[in-house]
C-alpha cells in the first residue's frame, strides 16, 4: 500500500511540476521599446539602390518626424516614392527577452499607400504593391515580424522603409511613433488565409470557401478558438463559425470553411484565431457572390431624360472658343501636348491637356477622365497609334486655382439644377465635342475611359453621347448613393458635414437630386461596349456600387476583378482594356 501511494504521489507531484512549467513557459514576458519620432528621409524610388543596407551612407538625407505628414514639413515624395532609415540599439532588457522570445515585432503606426520594410537589409513585410502594379490606398497600422536571427542584439540595427503614396500624404500618418516588442505566443501565431477563387468572386456554380491555416512558431502546443464571421458589406450579421484548434509546437492546422447558399452581393470576412481574450492573426477581406444579379434598380425620375436633353440642350448653345497652347515640356517624344482652354456649360472656362500625334492621318482618339481631386497630369506621349486627350472638369486639377465650387460633391446639393455634376457631366460632352472638332482625329472611333470619379465620368460619357464607341471605367464612382453611403465612409462624411451646415436639408430630398446624377440611371442608355475594371477589396468605390451600375448597362459589356486591391483596378485589366479599346475601334 505505501509503494502504491508512494507512485501515485511521485506520479501527481510530476504532473504538478508538469503543469508548472507548461505555465510558466506560457506567460513570457513581453519587453517593449519606444523610439524617437526622427527619420532619415529620401524622395525616390531607390531602384537598383542600397538603400535598405545598413552599409549604406545616409548622412546627406533629411531629417524628418513622423508626427506630421511629409507635406506639412515642406518635403515631397518623387512621383509617390520614397524611403525611411532608421538606426536603432536594443535596450538591455529587450536583449535579455529576445533569449526567451527569439523574434521581435517592429510597430510602427500608420502609413499610407504601398510599403516594403527592411531590418537589416533583409525584407520583413509589405502592405499592398507599388506601381504600376498599386493595389490601392491602405491607411492601417504596420506591424511586422522580425525573425531572431535576423536581429543584431548589441549593434545597430538598420530599418528602412521603401514606400509609394498615391494619394499624396507621404508614408507616415500623423502620430505614427516606432516601437520594437519581443514576441509574444500570440505574436508567434501565423494566420493565413486562401480564398477558394482566383478573383475572390465566385458564382452560382460555387459556393464561397477558403482554407484557413495557422501556424505555429512556438515550441509548445497552444490552444484557442478560430472564428470565421461573415457579414454584408452593410455590415449586417450572415454567418459565424467557430472551431476550438491545438496546434502542436512548430506544427500547423488547416481547415476548409464553406458558405454556401449566399445571395448575389459582396461579404466581408473577418477571421481570427481568439486566445486569453486577445484576436490572433486577425484577417478582413471582402469576397463576391453572382455580382452581375445584384439587385439596385433605375431609380430614376419622371423628368430625367428630359432633364439630361436639356441639358445637352442648353451646353450645345455656349460655344466652346477652343485655345490650344503648345507644351514643350511635354511634346519632346511622338506628340505635341497642348493645353486647351474652353467654354462649357454655364460658361465655365475647363481645360485638359491633349496629345497631337506627330505625323500625318487620321487617328482614334482615348478621352480619359479624372479621379476626383487628382493633380494635373499629361497624356501619353510614345507613339501606340491614338491621340490623346485628359480632361479636367471644373474645379478640378487644372482648373483648381479657378474652383469656386468649395466641396465638390455636395456643391449646389439643394437642387438639381444647382448641383455640381450638372456642370460636371457636360464637360465630359465638351470633351468629345473638342476632339470631334480635330481634324486629324477619326470621330467614328472615340474611347472614352477613367478610374474613380473617371469611371463614372466614362459612364456619364457613354451614356449621354453616342459619339462615343467604347468605355473602359475603372472602379466607378457616384453610383447607388443610398447602399453606397451604408458601406463605405466616404463621401458619406463630406454628406453628414453638408447636413449639419443645413439643418433645413432632409436626407429625402438629397436622395431624391442624388438619383439625376446616379450613374445607375444613366447606364441604361449606353450603347457601345463597355469593360470594367474592380477592386474587391475597395471601401471607397466598392463593388457593390460598381455593379449596380454595370448591371443597368445593355449592351456588349465584360469585367475584371483585382482580389486584393482596394481602390484601384489591376494592372492586367489596363492591358486587358487597352486590347479591348484597339479591338473595338480596329487599332492595330
Amino acid at each position: 500500500m505505501n509503494i502504491i501511494k508512494l507512485v501515485l504521489y511521485l506520479a501527481f507531484s510530476g504532473l504538478i511540476v508538469s503543469c508548472s512549467c507548461s505555465c510558466k513557459r506560457e506567460k513570457i514576458k513581453v519587453v517593449s521599446m519606444s523610439f524617437t519620432d526622427e527619420w532619415k528621409f529620401h524622395p525616390g524610388e531607390g531602384k537598383d539602390s542600397l538603400w535598405m543596407n545598413p552599409e549604406y551612407n545616409d548622412s546627406l538625407w533629411i531629417l524628418v518626424s513622423s508626427l506630421k505628414q511629409l507635406r506639412e514639413q515642406g518635403q515631397a515624395t518623387d512621383n509617390g516614392f520614397g524611403w525611411y532609415r532608421k538606426s536603432v540599439v536594443l535596450s538591455d532588457s529587450l536583449q535579455n527577452a529576445l533569449e526567451t522570445a527569439g523574434a521581435l515585432v517592429i510597430h510602427l503606426g500608420r502609413m499610407a499607400g504601398a510599403d516594403e520594410v527592411y531590418y537589416n537589409g533583409k525584407i520583413v513585410g509589405k502592405t499592398s504593391s507599388f506601381p504600376p502594379d498599386y493595389k490601392g490606398y491602405h491607411d492601417e497600422e504596420r506591424n511586422y515580424f522580425v525573425d531572431g536571427r535576423l536581429i543584431n542584439k548589441e549593434g545597430e540595427n538598420l530599418i528602412a522603409i521603401k514606400f509609394n503614396d498615391g494619394w499624396g500624404a507621404g508614408g507616415f500618418l500623423g502620430g505614427a511613433t516606432l516601437s520594437l516588442t519581443s514576441a509574444s505566443i500570440n505574436d508567434k501565431l501565423m494566420l493565413d488565409v486562401a480564398v477558394n477563387d482566383s478573383d475572390y468572386v465566385f458564382t452560382e456554380n460555387e459556393p464561397i470557401s477558403m482554407t484557413v491555416t495557422l501556424k505555429n512558431l512556438n515550441r509548445m502546443e497552444v490552444a484557442g478558438t478560430l472564428f470565421v464571421n461573415i457579414t454584408t458589406d452593410t455590415y449586417e450579421p450572415v454567418k459565424t463559425d467557430s472551431i476550438q484548434v491545438s496546434v502542436e509546437g512548430s506544427g500547423s492546422y488547416s481547415k476548409v470553411f464553406s458558405f454556401p447558399g449566399a445571395s448575389p452581393g459582396f461579404y466581408r470576412y473577418d477571421v481570427f484565431l481568439e486566445r486569453d481574450g486577445e484576436k490572433v492573426g486577425e484577417k478582413k477581406f471582402n469576397v463576391g457572390y453572382d455580382p452581375e444579379k445584384i439587385q439596385s434598380p433605375n431609380d430614376a425620375k419622371a423628368d430625367f431624360e428630359s432633364f439630361w436633353k436639356n441639358n445637352l440642350k442648353e451646353l450645345s448653345q455656349v460655344a466652346p472658343e477652343y485655345k490650344l497652347t503648345i507644351q514643350p515640356e511635354f511634346s519632346k517624344l511622338d506628340y505635341n501636348v497642348y493645353l486647351i482652354e474652353m467654354y462649357s456649360f454655364g460658361h465655365e472656362l475647363i481645360r485638359g491637356y491633349y496629345a497631337k500625334p506627330k505625323r500625318e492621318g487620321k487617328f482614334p482618339v482615348i478621352v480619359e477622365y479624372m479621379g476626383y481631386g487628382s493633380a494635373p497630369y499629361p497624356p501619353n506621349q510614345s507613339w501606340d497609334g491614338f491621340a490623346y486627350f485628359v480632361l479636367s472638369i471644373r474645379g478640378q486639377a487644372l482648373n483648381l486655382p479657378d474652383n469656386h465650387f468649395g466641396t465638390w460633391i455636395t456643391s449646389g446639393l439643394d437642387s438639381k439644377d444647382n448641383y455640381y455634376y450638372r456642370g460636371a457631366f457636360m464637360d465630359v460632352v465638351r470633351a468629345i465635342d473638342f476632339v470631334c472638332s480635330r481634324p486629324e482625329i477619326d470621330t467614328a472611333r472615340i474611347a472614352v475611359r477613367g478610374s474613380s470619379q473617371g469611371g463614372a465620368l466614362s459612364f456619364a460619357s457613354a451614356a449621354l453621347d453616342q459619339r462615343v464607341k467604347v468605355a473602359a471605367p475603372g472602379i466607378p464612382f457616384l453610383s447607388d448613393y443610398p447602399d453606397y453611403f451604408r458601406i463605405a465612409p466616404w463621401p458619406k462624411s463630406d454628406f453628414d458635414a453638408y447636413m449639419a451646415e443645413h439643418p433645413e436639408a432632409k436626407w429625402e430630398d438629397v436622395y431624391d437630386v442624388l438619383t439625376y446624377f446616379d450613374i445607375k440611371n444613366l447606364a441604361q442608355w449606353i450603347k457601345c461596349p463597355l469593360y470594367m475594371g474592380i477592386g474587391v477589396q475597395d471601401n471607397v468605390c466598392p463593388p457593390h456600387i460598381n455593379f449596380a451600375a454595370y448591371n443597368q448597362v445593355k449592351s456588349e459589356k465584360k469585367w475584371m476583378a483585382g482580389p486584393d486591391y482596394g481602390h484601384s483596378a489591376p494592372k492586367a485589366y489596363h492591358e486587358a482594356s487597352m486590347k479591348f479599346i484597339k479591338a473595338k475601334l480596329g487599332v492595330d
